[in-house]
C-alpha cells in the first residue's frame, strides 16, 4: 500500500477537525438536524478518512448544493481535492470559502506563519495565494508573501506584492520600503532602492542601520561622496562603529589619492 506522505497525512487531519463524526445512529440523526442536512458532511468525512475521494468528493458537493452558504464543505471539498493531487480545484473551493467566511484569511495567515517559521516556503505559499485570492489588499498577506518571494530571490514579484502593501497605507512603510529596496537592489535598479531607503530615513533619521544600508548603495553606484556623508552621520548615531569607521577612512584616503583633472591650455 502507497504511504501517505506529511501533506497528506496534514489535510487527513484537517479534514477530521472540521467535523466530528458521530459514532452512534443517535447522533448521527442529531447532526443532520443540526448543520448537516441529510448527513452528507458526515459521511464525506468517514470516506475521506478512508480515502474514498470520488465518494467524498461526491457527499460534499451534495452538502454544498443543501447548504451554499456554509464555507465549512467547500474546505472540506478543496482538502480532499488537494488529497487527489487536483489543486486547481482546491483553489476554487478555497476561494468561495473564504467569501463566505472573510475571517479565514486570518487562519491562512497563522499558517503561513508557522509553515515560514518551518521554512516551508511553497506551502506558505500555497496559503498565502489564498488568502490574497479572497482580499487582494491584504496587506499582512501580501508581505508574508513578498517575504517569501525574498527567501526565493523571486525579486520582481517581491516588488509587486510590497507595492501593493506600501500604497495601501498613508504612513510611510518602513519594513515595506527597506525590504523593496533591497529587492530593487539585488536587481540593480538602484535608483529605485535609492528612493525606499532615503525615504525610510526621513521617517527615521536616527536609525543608523538604514544609512548602513544607503551607504552600501552608494558604493554600488560609486557615489563615494554621498556615502562619505552618510558614513559621517551614521558615525554621529554610532560614534565607535568600527565597520563605519574603516569604510570611511578608506574612501577619504581613496579620494584623497585621486590625482586632480588637468586644465585644457586655453589656444
Amino acid at each position: 500500500m502507497k504511504l501517505l506522505t506529511v501533506l497528506q497525512i496534514a489535510l487527513l487531519t484537517s479534514i477530521s477537525g472540521l467535523l466530528t463524526v458521530p459514532t452512534t445512529v443517535e447522533a448521527a440523526r442529531k447532526s443532520s438536524i443540526a448543520g448537516d442536512p441529510g448527513g452528507h458532511t458526515n459521511r464525506g468525512v468517514k470516506y475521506a478518512k478512508k480515502k474514498e475521494y470520488e465518494k467524498a468528493i461526491e457527499e460534499f458537493t451534495k452538502a454544498i448544493e443543501l447548504q451554499p452558504k456554509d464555507p465549512k464543505n467547500y474546505r472540506n471539498r478543496a482538502l480532499t481535492y488537494r488529497l487527489m493531487g487536483q489543486p486547481a480545484k482546491a483553489k476554487e473551493d478555497d476561494a468561495a470559502a473564504n467569501k463566505l467566511s472573510p475571517e479565514s484569511v486570518k487562519t491562512h495567515n497563522a499558517r503561513a506563519r508557522g509553515l515560514i517559521r518551518d521554512k516551508n516556503y511553497d506551502a506558505a505559499l500555497e496559503e498565502l495565494d489564498e488568502a490574497i485570492d479572497a482580499e487582494p489588499r491584504n496587506g499582512p498577506a501580501l508581505r508574508l508573501r513578498a517575504y517569501v518571494y525574498l527567501q526565493q530571490s523571486k525579486w520582481a514579484k517581491a516588488i509587486a506584492d510590497y507595492t501593493v502593501a506600501i500604497n495601501s497605507i498613508r504612513e510611510v512603510d518602513i519594513e515595506g520600503r527597506t525590504r523593496r529596496g533591497f529587492a530593487y537592489r539585488n536587481l540593480k535598479k538602484y535608483d529605485l532602492a535609492l528612493e525606499d531607503f532615503s525615504k525610510v530615513i526621513e521617517a527615521r533619521p536616527k536609525d543608523a542601520e538604514a544609512y548602513r544600508r544607503r551607504i552600501y548603495l552608494y558604493r554600488q553606484m560609486n557615489e563615494n561622496e554621498k556615502a562619505i556623508a552618510d558614513l559621517k552621520k551614521l558615525l554621529e548615531l554610532k560614534p565607535n562603529d568600527a565597520d563605519a569607521e574603516a569604510q570611511l577612512k578608506f574612501l577619504e584616503k581613496q579620494g584623497a589619492t585621486k590625482k586632480p583633472a588637468t586644465a585644457k591650455a586655453n589656444n
